[in-house]
């Protein structure tokens, strides 16, 4: 009677008594037996605010530390997935068609693709012309924080490094007078 009244919280259904049988995998990766020691510890668990390509890149590389022979090691990876995954992310995961993953590359691009609003983009050299400093701020914190920002760069640019740092300088700076006089 509960479920049909409106705005009322739906009570919880009654788990099936072969729910347990049912995977996501496909049967050749669901049959695949765990060893009785395996464990999948120490891993930070994920809820879909960060960027999933770098908690997959994240177990991709915690397992590689677990010895799982070669020929069962797609299984393991598909398998202990969803033992890193919490709260509406662990949702989604259990709502994924029964038997539709048919490997572990197939489960990483759909939960990829089901949680790309989460991903960070690659920063560029460029990006480093909106880093400037401020009329009050001491050229030490300056520099410090431009560090960091270029660090946070793959395959950075030195030239146009440089002339971003000049750039967004105080333009009444020491410095910036003598990077001007004495490029």
């Amino acid at each position: 009677m509960i479920a049909g009244v409106p705005r009322v919280v739906q009570p919880i259904p009654k788990a099936s008594p072969t729910s347990h049988r049912i995977s996501r995998s496909t049967l050749v990766i669901a049959d695949t037996e765990f060893p009785k020691r395996f464990q999948t510890h120490n891993f930070k668990l994920y809820v879909g605010t960060t960027d999933p390509e770098e908690h997959v890149t994240q177990y991709r590389e915690r397992m590689e530390i677990i010895p799982i022979p070669g020929h069962l090691k797609e299984a393991f990876l598909c398998k202990g997935f969803g033992s890193i995954l919490m709260g509406s992310v662990l949702k989604w995961l259990l709502n994924v068609p029964p038997y539709s993953i048919t490997s572990f590359a197939h489960l990483i691009n759909i939960f990829n693709n089901q949680f790309s609003c989460s991903r960070t983009f690659v920063k560029i050299t460029s990006d480093l012309y909106q880093v400037a400093q401020d009329p009050k701020e001491k050229l030490r914190d300056f520099v410090n924080i431009f560090g960091r920002e270029a660090l946070s760069i793959p395959n950075i640019n030195m030239v146009i490094t440089v002339e971003a740092f000049k750039m967004r300088l105080r333009k009444d700076s020491p410095l910036y007078e003598d990077l001007v006089m004495t490029p």
